[in-house]
């Protein structure tokens, strides 16, 4: 199981996020890289075409760390950084319980295939996508796992 479809399982299985994200919880294997929109999600929309409450995962590409290492045995461990996004039409309310209530689940849980993942803070308050007509905020967490050659 992947990074991306771990935090996915996770956060999908919370009742409490799910009732504030009525958009739905995405990730980039779902969206590809055209994110969200009215073709790809459209169930992140509703029949006004408006979008909804709804959260957007994505993963950067690993980056060894060092920390842990093994030459005979090809093994070094890595980071990976985990993006959850948080849309909202209007307001940020919905977007600051999603985004404490994403703090609630993945902060300091270990995801399978992982050691442990940690906060790395939130970024972009504030920010308008106006090709969803939304407003938009991002939170980052740092993903400690082992790879292998």
């Amino acid at each position: 199981m992947s990074t991306l479809s771990a935090a996915k399982t996770i956060l999908e299985a919370d009742a409490t996020l799910l009732a504030t994200a009525t958009g739905g919880i995405w990730d980039f294997d779902e969206t590809k890289r055209l994110g969200l929109s009215r073709t790809t999600t459209p169930t992140a929309f509703d029949s006004d075409l408006i979008i909804q409450p709804c959260v957007l995962l994505k993963l950067r590409s690993s980056t060894p760390d060092f920390i842990l290492a093994d030459d005979e045995n090809q093994y070094v461990s890595a980071q990976e950084m985990l993006e959850a996004w948080f849309y909202e039409s209007d307001g940020y309310a919905n977007i600051e319980t999603m985004r404490d209530r994403v703090y609630v689940l993945l902060h300091t849980v270990q995801l399978t295939g992982t050691f442990q993942v940690l906060w790395a803070g939130n970024f972009r308050p504030g920010i308008r996508d106006d090709d969803l007509d939304a407003n938009v905020e991002r939170s980052g967490y740092q993903v400690f796992l082992p790879k292998s050659a």
